[in-house]
């Protein structure tokens, strides 16, 4: 058996506490039955949601994307009428 070095073992403890910190987000994504999702985005859209997410003080887009989908939800209990509103088409001509 060959005596594992400081810097070994160093090493060793990072890789398995990274594995652990993985097991763990992992096992938490399963429980909130978490996906990820993607989509194009072009730069007036871009430049929309950066516009928002100063607006709201928010660090992370996606932030400020779960609570505009959790707030439009509620709106349509709420008030259809001003939901099909900030839904409706517009112009980008």
């Amino acid at each position: 058996m060959s005596k594992e070095t400081k810097e070994q073992r160093k090493t060793r403890l990072a890789r398995e506490r990274k594995q652990a910190q993985r097991d763990r987000e992992r096992a938490h994504r399963a429980a909130v039955d978490a996906q990820e999702y993607r989509m194009e985005m072009y730069a007036g859209t871009r430049a929309e949601l950066a516009r928002i997410c100063q607006a709201g003080q928010f660090e992370e887009p996606a932030e400020a994307i779960t609570l505009l989908i959790h707030n439009a939800a509620e709106l349509i209990e709420r008030d259809p009428s001003r939901f099909a509103e900030i839904l409706r088409a517009r112009c980008h001509a």
